[in-house]
């Protein structure tokens, strides 16, 4: 999140502005950026149960592994090797989580999914799954 809106909206809380108050003055100063109002509501909450930081705290639990440039390599080689193989099969051979799979290919590798998901499986309109294979997903098949 910007930290100049958080700053914003520490201030306009200090004025005693409502949540959404503050919600339209962030819309007008910085348009389609501006942080939603239920980001406006949550940090309204931190401030009233005293938390005066305007950084964001700490997560909790481990940090996410598995989106490191090097599985991203991983999988890029893994496609180019065999572009039949599945979002699930990468999943088990790298162990890393189907969705974190899902992640690189679409955003690091700029594959195109699917557009009807179900389960994992590309669904026809007659609702029969058809092949999930990354060759699939570049040569789709007429319905």
């Amino acid at each position: 999140m910007d930290h100049k809106q958080c700053i914003n909206m520490k201030f306009c809380f200090k004025l005693q502005k409502s949540a959404k108050e503050t919600h339209e003055m962030l819309k007008l100063v910085y348009g389609d950026a501006a942080v939603t109002m239920k980001m406006v509501r949550k940090w309204f909450e931190r401030f009233c149960t005293g938390c005066e930081s305007d950084e964001d705290e700490e997560r909790l639990g481990r940090p996410s592994t598995s989106k490191t440039q090097e599985n991203v390599e991983k999988v890029s080689k893994m496609i180019r090797s065999n572009r039949q193989l599945t979002i699930r099969e990468i999943s088990e051979d790298l162990n890393i989580s189907y969705g974190s799979i899902q992640n690189i290919l679409t955003t690091d590798l700029n594959k195109k999914l699917p557009e009807k998901w179900t389960n994992g499986f590309i669904l026809h309109h007659d609702k029969a799954p058809c092949h999930t294979s990354l060759l699939v997903w570049q040569f789709p098949h007429p319905p």
